[in-house]
């Protein structure tokens, strides 16, 4: 260091040069802590706010946030760290600095950028899908002999069902279940077929579940997981409303064959399915979240 500098600047050079080399530990060390806090999240037997007794949806929703975004935010965190390093080097020095920096910021740059792009491909696939719309669903209807009609019915019933039995309109929800896995067969190579199949158990077992047929929605359960998954249930998941009924009910052991069931089409459950179901085993009832929308 430069003797010509007084004790206060060369005590301030010091105090910037180890904050530079700390971030640029940082920056190398961040990519290896978010790979391990995946492994970890995926392996744990429970969620973190059942380990830690932490009730009540907040600390469920918190927890679930964090899971989902601290890989990511680790990678984020190295990269700034990297660059920041990078900066400091200039003024303080860049010994023992920006080998680990660069290391850093290319090896976190990397990585989200690959982050980055299966988001984009999965947002472009979804984009690109069919519409269900209303429209579509109702010229279906109006052309029932129209092989076209009968492909748009087929994107539009899923959705009609779940929209009919939300707002409570019962027995038409069943008739556009039943029409839905009545067509599906015919569309077994169709994008679409596994949310078919998923989405006209889902409607009718829950259906079952409000007339009080317990053991008629835990048939309709198991029969939505033998879905052969699809584009949005093999990256996001299955609907878990049926499963939710179902746990408020009781109905433990069929819930947990189900998460045992949709391990064949759910690769990217990011433990989630193992973590429900320790949950379960628990004797209590996940927290969902979106899958409770799909």
């Amino acid at each position: 260091m430069n003797n010509s500098f007084s004790s206060p600047e060369n005590a301030a050079i010091s105090v910037g040069y180890r904050f530079a080399r700390a971030l640029a530990w940082v920056s190398l060390a961040a990519p290896l802590a978010a790979v391990c806090v995946g492994i970890v999240v995926s392996m744990s037997p429970l969620p973190l706010y059942v380990a830690f007794r932490m009730p009540g949806d907040a600390a469920r929703f918190a927890t679930d946030a964090f899971l989902e975004i601290a890989p990511p935010l680790l990678i984020l965190l190295g990269l700034i760290a990297g660059i920041v390093a990078l900066l400091l080097t200039r003024r303080f020095g860049n010994e023992g600095v920006i080998k680990k920096a660069i290391i850093g910021i290319c090896t976190n740059g990397l990585l989200l950028a690959v982050f980055v792009g299966v988001l984009a491909v999965l947002a472009l696939h979804v984009a690109n899908m069919p519409a269900t719309t209303r429209g579509s669903f109702n010229q279906a209807i109006v052309e029932p002999n129209n092989a076209p009609a009968d492909k748009q019915k087929f994107y539009a019933l899923g959705d009609a069902a779940k929209e009919c039995l939300a707002i409570g309109r019962i027995k038409r929800a069943r008739q556009y279940a039943k029409n839905l896995l009545k067509l599906a067969p015919r569309f077994r190579g169709n994008w679409n077929y596994g949310n078919a199949i998923q989405n006209g158990n889902l409607v009718l077992g829950r259906i079952a579940v409000r007339e009080g047929h317990i053991k008629e929605a835990d048939r309709y359960l198991l029969a939505a997981a033998k879905s052969p998954g699809s584009p949005q249930m093999d990256s996001f998941g299955p609907n878990m409303s049926l499963a939710k009924d179902l746990l408020e009910k009781g109905q433990r052991n069929t819930v947990l064959q189900y998460f045992a069931l949709c391990h064949k089409f759910w690769k990217m459950d990011s433990g989630k399915l193992d973590r429900w179901a320790a949950e379960v085993r628990a004797g209590d009832i996940p927290h969902f979240g979106a899958n409770l929308l799909y």
